[in-house]
């Protein structure tokens, strides 16, 4: 048994006594002593405490700085995917305009470039976003170039700009696509021939224009006497663009050019009809190209010369036209030559 004594510091009180048993002594020292352990543990770890809060705090804005990094990503990701179409699309219109001129191609600058991603670069968006900036760029520099060498063939060539047959023979809006150049099934024979034009259905006195500044060498009905497939092309207009192109309408409901006479882009030459072998009204409209003076002109798909419409399947027109073996098909008649 322990006494504990308490002395008032008014000596006027008495003085008060307690009893403590040894077991509830032990005990007090030992929860004392427990105290005294959490007391210093808390104090180690009080500094570490607040070192957690201040990072937790510093991950937290780091996190959400990495958000809004993220989101500028995805929209320089969707600007770039945009530049890319418009790029593309540009690449390919310069490619038609070359092939259309006969000005010369080549590759250089596409691609990209091949300088190295720096060793900093660890996010594979980040690395995704570098590389096709990069490339757009190195693709950019090369279109421009390409485009400067066609600027200035075609201040070289001005008398080319005019007679090349580069509008569509038909308003735009005005038409639908029925039967494209190449291989088909005939519609009068059910059997395999090559579709030497685009066949453009439309209402029946749909204005038919001229594709390009030129000649009227044949403006009519082919005789039947003369020349049965030609017949069958119904009332058609064939006009000579210069040295190089040969443009043909037909199955026409009128025409309203003669012989001799010189037309210019977009001027009016005839009307959609139904005139021969047809089975509604539209207009069947070629390009020949002569390869040189006096020899067969060969027939081109009409889509790559068009400039001012962008048909479906514009990129595999082109690259049918660089690759595609000249095409078997019927000669023109002499008169259409002269």
């Amino acid at each position: 048994m322990y006494e504990l004594q308490f002395h008032p510091a008014d000596i006027r009180k008495p003085v008060r006594y307690f009893f403590v048993s040894r077991k509830t002594a032990r005990w007090v020292m030992a929860l004392g002593l427990v105290a005294a352990l959490l007391l210093c543990a808390g104090m180690a770890l009080a500094p570490l405490g607040i070192k957690s809060l201040l990072m937790s705090s510093e991950l937290s804005r780091l996190e959400k700085r990495k958000a809004i990094q993220m989101d500028v990503l995805k929209q320089r990701n969707s600007g770039l995917e945009n530049l890319e179409s418009r790029l593309k699309e540009a690449r390919i219109r310069e490619e038609q305009i070359a092939l259309v001129l006969g000005a010369e191609q080549d590759e250089r600058g596409l691609g990209g470039t091949s300088e190295k991603e720096p060793l900093e670069t660890r996010m594979e968006e980040t690395r995704q976003a570098l590389s096709r900036s990069r490339k757009l760029e190195g693709e950019s520099k090369a279109l421009l170039t390409l485009l400067e060498d066609i600027s200035a063939f075609a201040s070289e060539h001005q008398d080319l700009l005019q007679v090349v047959p580069a509008i569509c023979p038909l308003p735009i809006g005005s038409f639908v696509l029925t039967s494209p150049f190449g291989e088909r099934i005939s519609p009068f024979t059910n059997a395999r021939d090559f579709h030497t034009g685009l066949d453009l259905a439309a209402r029946m006195g749909t204005p038919v224009l001229a594709a390009g500044n030129g000649r009227v060498v044949f403006a009519g009905r082919f005789p039947l006497r003369r020349n049965v497939r030609w017949w069958r092309y119904g009332n058609v207009v064939v006009l000579r663009h210069g040295e190089g192109y040969l443009t043909i309408y037909a199955h026409l409901e009128s025409v309203d050019v003669r012989r001799g006479q010189k037309v210019k882009r977009g001027e009016g030459i005839g009307a959609v009809g139904n005139s021969g072998w047809s089975t509604s009204p539209h207009l069947h409209y070629e390009v020949r190209v002569i390869p040189e003076a006096g020899e067969e002109p060969v027939p081109v798909d009409p889509r790559i010369y068009i400039l001012n419409y962008e048909w479906k399947g514009h990129e595999a027109a082109l690259i049918r036209a660089r690759q595609a073996p000249r095409p078997d098909f019927d000669p023109l008649p002499s008169r259409f030559l002269h």
